[in-house]
C-alpha cells in the first residue's frame, strides 16, 4: 500500500501548496497538503472529472491518451498526471504550486510518483 513517502520529493519543491493520488473515478487514495485552506479531498473529485473529459476528448480527436495536463490560474498553477486507461491500475496525480513554482521539476516528478503508485497497488 502507498504511504505518504511517495511524496516526499514533490514537496520540496519551490512553490508547493498539495498533492494527491485518486483513483479515476474520483476516491482520494492519499493526500498531502501545505495549507488547510486547500481541499483537496472535494477538489480531487472536479480534477477527476476534467482527466477524464480529456480522456474522452483526446480519444474522439484521435490525439492518443492523456498523460499530463497543465492549468495555470491567477495564482497557481496545478498539474494532472495519469498512470494510463490500459495501466493495471487506472489511477490520477495531482499537485498544486504557486505560480512562481518550480512546476518543470514537478512534471518530471510527478510522473515517477504515478509509477510508484501503480507497482505498489497492483
Amino acid at each position: 500500500m502507498i504511504n505518504e513517502s511517495i511524496f516526499e520529493d514533490i514537496k520540496q519543491i519551490n512553490g508547493y501548496l498539495g498533492v494527491g493520488i485518486s483513483q479515476y473515478t474520483g476516491e482520494l487514495l492519499l493526500f498531502d497538503k501545505e495549507n488547510e485552506s486547500i481541499n483537496l479531498e472535494e477538489t480531487a473529485v472536479i480534477f477527476n472529472d476534467l482527466f477524464r473529459s480529456s480522456h474522452s476528448l483526446s480519444k474522439k480527436l484521435s490525439l492518443g491518451r492523456t498523460e499530463i495536463m497543465e492549468i495555470s490560474t491567477e495564482k497557481s498553477k496545478i498539474l494532472m498526471a495519469c498512470s494510463g486507461e490500459d495501466s493495471s491500475v487506472h489511477i490520477h496525480a495531482f499537485a498544486i504550486f504557486k505560480n512562481d513554482g518550480n512546476v518543470a521539476l514537478a512534471k518530471m516528478i510527478l510522473p515517477k510518483i504515478i509509477k510508484i503508485s501503480v507497482d505498489e497497488l497492483s
